[in-house]
Formats: C-alpha cells, structure tokens, sequence
C-alpha cells in the first residue's frame, strides 16, 4: 500500500511531465485573434489622443475636468462641468456642460465605433457618430479627426453660448 505522500509525488511528477511535453495553444485555439487585440491597441490610442485634445481644453477653461469609466457598454472619457451662467430669461442658474466620448470596438466587423454626446449649458446637441476600420490608416486617422471635430464643435457651442457669472452673485431657485 502507498502512502499518501508517495501519491502526491507521483502526481506532482506525473504533472511536470505533461506540462514539459505541453504543446502552446494558438490565439486562435484559445479565441483570441488579432482583431480585438489591435481593437484595444485602437482604443488605447485613440484614449490617449482624446484625453490630449481633453487636457488643452482644460488649458483654455480651468473649471473642467476628465473622467473616464463605462457607460452602455462602452468606454466613456468625457469632459464636464457644472458652472453658474445667465439663462435665456437672464437668471442666474448652476449649467452643466460635458462631451462625452463613448468608445466600443466591434470585433466582428473588425471595425470601430465612437459617439459623441454634447449638452453645453444643460441642453443637449445632437450626437455625432462615426464608425471605421483601426487597422486601416487612413480609417484611425478618419477617427482621430472625428474626435478633433467633436472637440471643436463643443468649444463653439460652449464659448458661443455662455455668459459666466462673476464670483458672489447668487444662483436661480
């Protein structure tokens, strides 16, 4: 009869041995394929141009601030703040501006999608969305562009529309 250490050492043994003679799965054997890889190599990149455009914006306008999460799904990186402003009828209310960015690949279509979603001054404009190919160059740099184009359609809107109130002022019940 053995012992139950001389079981484990021959199931220790018996281990060792197979994974030595282990022959490495594929990506494709173990689902992974370059398509999502260079799908989140994409979003990387296009994070980091985002958040670039994002951080000379903040140059411009100090009273904003980044923020990055999940939101449907997607990743988000937006711009926001809440500031006083005079409204329309000349009160003085607390107004919310942001661009939002939301980030999805599509690994099927071997595509990438961005959204962008624009409320300067707590009214919302119409969304722009674009879809491309991140492992085409001109396709990534249709991307990067579309983002710059987001980004500057926000700042005319936002520098457009606002009338900031001066410090001590009071906001609208």
């Amino acid at each position: 009869m053995t012992t139950f250490r001389e079981k484990l050492k021959e199931v220790r043994i018996s281990q060792e041995e197979a994974i030595r003679n282990r022959v490495p799965l594929t990506d494709e054997e173990l689902g992974l394929s370059d398509v999502p890889s260079l799908a989140i190599v994409a979003r990387d990149e296009l994070t980091r141009h985002i958040e670039s455009l994002m951080e000379e914006f903040i140059q411009e306008s100090p009273v904003f601030s980044i923020h990055r999460g999940f939101f449907e799904g997607k990743y988000s990186i937006s711009l926001s703040t809440d500031e006083h402003c005079k409204s329309a009828r000349g009160l003085v209310e607390k107004c919310y501006s942001r661009i939002t960015f939301l980030l999805a690949p599509l690994p099927a279509e071997n595509r990438f999608e961005i959204t962008s979603k624009l409320t300067v001054l707590n009214r919302d404009l119409p969304k722009g969305h674009t879809v491309a190919e991140p492992t085409r160059e001109d396709d990534f740099q249709a991307l990067r562009k579309f983002a710059e184009d987001e980004m500057l359609r926000f700042a005319k809107q936002y520098y457009g529309e606002r009338q900031l109130i001066p410090a001590g002022d009071t906001v609208a019940s």
